[in-house]
């Protein structure tokens, strides 16, 4: 009995403390210079009292170890700093359970998206280019990370449309990526059904990420007004629809995988339910995000 008493201790006590790799780093100082970002780090040795310290570009860059995947989070619409913190300690307990796998990083990027006070349409299109914008940022940092990292991107909703446009300015730079081996999940992604087509808007972004992992729910209702947002006759989003696979050739559609994930979200377009579903299907983010 007291060997049970003690084993069961040794093993809560384990579950607790822990060496966890969580990052956040927050872009509203609007500059693409890394060492101006704000970046905190999670101390997450206490399950109970997990709590962001401040620390420094410099730090993150110089602990980071190509070998161990680069798994960065990027949010949607509507979502302030404090809003994200909290979230990013839900996604660090979250993903736990894949610590027995092996090691990775996991990084929270926060970028101006809090609502802003006008009509819906117009605050969606403001929140549309910004995140085409703050893919440049996401370019920065990707640069400047040691020579064959692993780096998984994973957007939800605007934050796919951030993932996306990241992989097209890749795709167009010169100086590319340092052998970076990038793969990619689109969670409700609110952009264009045919974005990813040779002459969609991003159409180049397959070129440089080995997979594509991307949810469709079509029963999505906030992805309906989606194509009020631009124009009339405007596309579907597709995280709704789909990707277009019109002009893909068949060596690149092998890289997407959709799933439709409409019996687990139903109707809903949230950024928790979206990471929960993504983390349920436990084979797909072994792959696409820890690259196993």
């Amino acid at each position: 009995m007291k060997r049970f008493v003690l084993i069961l201790t040794l093993s809560l006590f384990v579950s607790v403390v822990r060496a966890g790799d969580t990052w956040l780093i927050d872009t509203h100082p609007a500059t693409a210079e890394p060492e101006h970002f704000i970046v905190k780090k999670l101390n997450n040795t206490n399950q109970s009292a997990r709590v962001w310290h401040s620390t420094t570009w410099k730090e993150f860059q110089e602990t980071h170890v190509p070998q161990k995947p680069l798994v960065i989070v990027i949010h949607g619409n509507w979502m302030s700093v404090g809003k994200t913190m909290n979230y990013g300690i839900i996604f660090d307990r979250l993903t736990e359970k894949f610590e027995k796998f092996g090691e990775y990083r996991l990084l929270i990027w926060s970028w101006p998206a809090e609502r802003i006070a006008c009509g819906i349409r117009k605050d969606a299109l403001i929140k549309a280019r910004r995140a085409d914008d703050q893919a440049q940022d996401l370019v920065t940092l990707l640069q400047t990370l040691k020579p064959n990292s692993k780096v998984s991107l994973i957007g939800f909703s605007f934050g796919a449309r951030l993932v996306c446009n990241t992989l097209q300015i890749l795709a167009n730079s010169d100086n590319i990526h340092n052998n970076l081996s990038i793969r990619s999940i689109l969670l409700a992604g609110a952009l264009d059904c045919g974005a990813l087509t040779p002459n969609g808007h991003y159409g180049q972004a397959l070129s440089v990420t080995e997979k594509m992992l991307i949810h469709v729910n079509p029963d999505d209702q906030t992805l309906c007004f989606y194509p009020l947002l631009f124009r009339v006759g405007s596309s579907q989003a597709i995280g709704k629809k789909g990707v277009a696979l019109n002009g893909i050739s068949e060596e690149t559609r092998r890289k997407i995988k959709s799933v439709n994930v409409a019996r687990q979200l139903g109707t809903e377009h949230a950024f928790i339910p979206s990471f929960r579903t993504l983390i349920l299907y436990e084979k797909d983010f072994r792959q696409y995000a820890l690259f196993e």
